[in-house]
């Protein structure tokens, strides 16, 4: 009996511990169970020096949020790396807490805290001073819910949607930049190619002023060198010479010179003494005076010895080409070097004659070269169209345009150019600059900033295209801030397999 009671006992303890572990399992599920949170509110305003973008779950009366306010330079859109945030909460322009933070948690952005005491719509004044500038936002009718409940059920969690998510984090890792559409003034252009070449009165040619045989006085004598003025860039040698041998030449300029002042110095003592008359005195006078030129001329250029003349470079600039050969026998007037200052640059185009109405209106040009990223306007060289031809070569079907411009050094003559000739302007059109577009296939598109970190694919119709910018005919609307740069990197964000959630914690 005892043993049966025993066993009973053991069994109701068993269910007991076993229930009690069921229960345990349960209530530990329960516990692990995450509440719904709302979709968290964000609010982007723009000043002249900068970008605030603030994120933060809907705020609770009596109930601390935390709020992520970032800054963006808008001069190279980086974070602002340094400054004092002040946060004001205020309602019917009475302000009921005040926050500030003196340093960023991280680059660009304030991580801050505040506590609502009371429900309702109010407004939230932002503030930053980094010692170089200071702005101030104002963020109105941002409500404060009484519960949580109520805070969800007016912001339920919204799915992602069209739109792109792209951190101001990635923004600013990247070279990235955002522009407003406005309306401005863009030119028709004519598409054509051209070539850089030297302009008149940059080239010069040195030649030979006797005839022997070529040395160069470099062994980097050589085509593209720069040169400076009265460099000595050749000598040229008669010794051995029968014809040309101006070591010979010298001796009888020498000896006619001394003959020369002998009989001049006489001449000088013979009319004192009324001997001669004036006539004879300056026909030997002049005698003298040619052979003492003569024999100067031939010292200067060739020295004492009189075998070898030196050839200097008669400008500062380049050996646009070299001539003559290394001990190559040249006659006087020969030229040997060709040489160009390269400051001043032709832009030589050939356009076609349907274009010559258009050309009457043709003021500035914009060019691509193989060796330049970025499409250059001639004004940034100070480039002015010249001259374009009133009549064609003969047998030429194109009409001749020249543009002049300085030559700061990046430009080469003889190469070739992708060429927009700008001619009519169109006014008060929206104008991108061709950074922003993007293409797929046949269709081109832009991304749109709607908020802070969220983008939005838009489709264009594209008009005039001036190698810098864009003419756009349809898909945005003045006011848009369309991305200029880092567009491709939105593109490979909005690709990605898990999009980062708007309103994320830093």
């Amino acid at each position: 009996m005892r043993y049966l009671f025993c066993t009973a006992t053991l069994l109701v303890a068993l269910i007991l511990v076993i229930s009690a572990c069921h229960t345990h399992s349960h209530d530990h599920h329960d516990h692990g169970a995450h509440a719904p949170e709302p979709e968290p509110l964000s609010y982007t305003q723009w000043s002249d020096n900068g970008e605030l973008f603030v994120s933060f779950n809907p705020l609770v009366a009596e109930t601390t949020g935390s709020l992520a306010v970032h800054f963006t330079s808008l001069k190279n859109f980086k974070p602002i790396p340094e400054g004092k945030v002040t946060l004001l909460l205020m309602q019917n322009n009475m302000e009921l807490e005040r926050v500030t933070v003196n340093n960023p948690t991280d680059p660009g952005i304030y991580n801050m805290a505040i506590t609502p005491t009371v429900e309702g719509n109010h407004d939230l004044a932002i503030m930053v001073n980094t010692g170089a500038f200071t702005d101030s936002f104002l963020i109105k009718d941002v409500p404060i819910y009484p519960t949580s409940a109520i805070a969800l059920a007016a912001h339920p969690h919204q799915e992602e949607g069209d739109e792109v998510s792209f951190l101001k984090e990635q923004a600013w890792k990247t070279e990235f930049a955002t522009e407003i559409a406005n309306q401005k003034t863009i030119h028709n252009v004519i598409h054509t190619s051209g070539e850089f070449e030297t302009a008149k009165g940059e080239e010069k040619i040195v030649s030979a002023k006797s005839s022997g045989i070529v040395f160069y006085k470099s062994n980097n004598l050589q085509e593209g060198r720069d040169v400076r003025s009265g460099e000595t860039l050749f000598s040229i040698s008669s010794k051995g010479l029968l014809n040309s041998n101006m070591e010979g030449k010298l001796e009888v300029a020498k000896a006619r010179l001394d003959k020369n002042k002998v009989d001049f110095e006489r001449a000088e003592n013979l009319l004192k003494e009324q001997i001669i008359g004036k006539k004879e005195y300056e026909r030997r006078k002049m005698e003298f005076t040619i052979a003492d030129a003569e024999y100067k001329s031939l010292t200067t250029n060739y020295g004492s010895n009189g075998s070898t003349q030196s050839v200097a470079a008669s400008m500062t600039g380049i050996i646009k080409n070299i001539l003559v050969s290394d001990g190559q026998f040249v006659t006087e007037g020969t030229p040997l070097v060709e040489l160009t200052s390269n400051r001043k640059l032709l832009l030589h185009a050939e356009v076609s004659q349907r274009y010559l109405p258009e050309l009457r209106n043709l003021k500035s040009a914009n060019f691509k070269t193989p060796y330049l990223q970025e499409v250059q306007s001639i004004k940034a060289y100070n480039g002015k169209l010249t001259s374009y031809g009133k009549m064609l070569d003969g047998g030429s079907a194109f009409i001749p345009v020249f543009f002049e411009l300085d030559n700061k050094g990046a430009l080469l003559p003889g190469s070739f150019v992708e060429l927009y000739l700008l001619t009519q302007p169109i006014d008060n059109t929206l104008v991108l600059p061709k950074s922003a577009l993007m293409q797929d296939y046949s269709q081109h598109y832009v991304y749109i900033q709607t908020d802070g970190e969220t983008f939005e694919k838009r489709p264009i119709k594209l008009g005039v295209d001036d190698g810098q910018n864009v003419q756009i005919l349809s898909g945005i609307e003045a006011g848009d801030r369309v991305v200029t740069k880092g567009a491709y990197q939105i593109k490979m964000a909005s690709m990605a397999t898990s999009v980062p959630a708007h309103g994320h914690a830093h």
